[in-house]
């Protein structure tokens, strides 16, 4: 009787502790959309660098139901980054304190970038894939550097950091691009 309680003992502490982590490559879905490089992230959360001067415009109560200063619910704001080849483009709302630049009447106030990527890589570490690389913003004034880190669920958790501005995350999910039908 003893032998059968420590045996199912151990049985149930084995099974609490040995959760396997999927890794990121165990998702066909997520595979395919990494190797042919064509995928669109569209992020639910924006998480702004928490300096004080951010922390006190953003607990002004300015921010709609749902946001903290900590994270910004982007939930139903258009937002996106599309990365298809080697191309990419980004319209993403920026909250956070600009270092420098930015030019006057300047109505683009978020991170726009359309044009080319530079020093792509994907890896894969802790169950993630981990994608990094280097853009313009539209005008080519501004650097960014940008981390993607994507797991087998298809959530994602953007890093941007930027030459000009300080840096901010998105939290998301990356999908297949849905090619608009110009028939319709």
């Amino acid at each position: 009787m003893k032998a059968f309680i420590y045996t199912a003992i151990v049985l149930v502490l084995a099974s609490c502790g040995s959760a396997s982590q999927k890794d990121a490559t165990s998702n066909p879905e997520l595979n395919e959309l990494i190797n042919k490089r064509e995928y669109t992230i569209e992020s639910n959360f924006a998480m702004p660098l928490g300096t004080t001067a951010v922390n006190a415009v953003l607990n002004s109560g300015i921010l709609g139901p749902g946001s903290t200063s900590n994270q910004i619910s982007l939930i139903g704001n258009y937002n996106f980054l599309t990365i298809k080849g080697d191309s990419i483009k980004a319209d993403l709302p920026y909250y956070g304190e600009r270092r420098m630049g930015g030019g006057y009447n300047s109505s683009d106030t978020g991170i726009t970038i359309e044009g080319l990527l530079r020093d792509y890589e994907v890896e894969t570490k802790k169950g993630m894939y981990i994608i990094r690389f280097k853009a313009k913003d539209t005008q080519g004034n501004e650097l960014y550097n940008i981390i993607v880190n994507m797991s087998p669920n298809m959530v994602t958790n953007l890093s941007v950091n930027s030459s000009q501005r300080t840096n901010i995350q998105y939290r998301g999910e990356v999908e297949a691009i849905i090619e608009e039908n110009a028939d319709l």
